[in-house]
């Protein structure tokens, strides 16, 4: 192997770990008993309790935003229009990551993975006498492709995980949202008093919640705020319930009345997802049967044959 291609080996396997420590930073569970003394700072200090970006992702200091500046201000460039800049938003907010500078973050991490690869396969797979024939531009721009994607993948693979985990807890939210509706509560007070009570045990939904809360103390426009939240978390469950919620703000239904009917949909979808998913367990059953269980059995059947097979052909 060359000099450039081990180089290109060392630059993609050190992108390649820098994406996934942050990875795993960003998924890291937090133990309870961090949570547990996470929680009465936050009952002391409401304004940070409540902040539109708490719990939403990570805060650079100023070091890391001297170094990651210029490199934010590129990618946002690099973004492209504004309908693509909209659709990776989105994506990015259904991760869970809500932060101004995600989007140019996102982009330049792209393009460097994109160099990346395709550094990697041109200095290491291809030899000297193909790298710069036409061989080489579409080996270079396949691998340009490939690399941009990988990011995008593991961004919408994050996104569905984040949106099973939401979808999971909705229930639990909405039953603790009718228990306060019905004590008289006002729906902000109830998103702020849900988020709280969850942060525990449901802190995805938790802080999409006190997202909303805070929006709703900053927007003039309530039913925009439901909408935002749909919006972000793209979750069939969490759109019916704003879309409930609307209808009831705007036709004047008792919130306690409107939350309970949602509350039991939720339950019923649930049911029927966990029922779809117990009855397609035989048919994906099936091919780990056909891959690992059979064909020992059938060697142990006909060995015996075989052999007896070969002693005669070998007489």
């Amino acid at each position: 192997m060359t000099i450039v291609a081990a180089a290109a080996l060392a630059c993609l396997m050190a992108g390649s770990g820098l994406v996934l420590i942050a990875l795993h930073l960003r998924q890291r569970h937090v133990g309870l008993n961090e949570r547990l003394q996470m929680v009465p700072q936050a009952q002391q200090d409401p304004q940070t309790r409540d902040s539109v970006l708490k719990a939403q992702g990570f805060a650079l200091s100023s070091a890391q935003a001297r170094w990651l500046n210029p490199l934010i201000q590129l990618g946002d460039r690099l973004a492209g229009t504004e309908g693509d800049r909209e659709k990776m938003q989105r994506l990015l907010s259904m991760a869970g990551f809500h932060q101004g500078y995600a989007l140019g973050l996102l982009q330049s991490i792209k393009w460097f993975s994109g160099g990346l690869l395709m550094l990697f396969v041109c200095g290491g797979l291809l030899d000297s006498d193909s790298r710069w024939g036409l061989s080489g531009l579409v080996a270079a721009l396949i691998s340009l492709f490939i690399g941009t994607m990988l990011p995008e993948l593991l961004l919408k693979w994050q996104s569905n995980r984040r949106g099973g985990r939401l979808a999971q807890a909705l229930p639990d939210a909405l039953d603790l949202m009718v228990i306060c509706a019905e004590a008289g509560l006002p729906l902000g007070r109830v998103l702020q008093v849900v988020s709280r009570e969850m942060t525990l045990s449901a802190p995805e939904i938790a802080g999409e919640l006190r997202y909303t809360f805070a929006e709703l103390q900053v927007l003039n426009d309530r039913p925009r705020a439901l909408l935002n939240l749909a919006e972000r978390t793209g979750v069939s469950g969490i759109e019916s319930m704003v879309a409930t919620l609307i209808q009831a703000e705007r036709y004047g239904t008792p919130l306690a009345q409107a939350l309970r009917t949602i509350s039991d949909e939720s339950r019923k979808s649930l049911v029927l997802r966990l029922e779809e998913r117990a009855g397609k367990l035989p048919a994906q059953l099936s091919v780990p049967l056909m891959t690992l269980i059979l064909p020992p059995i059938v060697a142990m059947m006909g060995a015996p044959a075989m052999v007896r097979i070969i002693r005669i052909l070998g007489q």
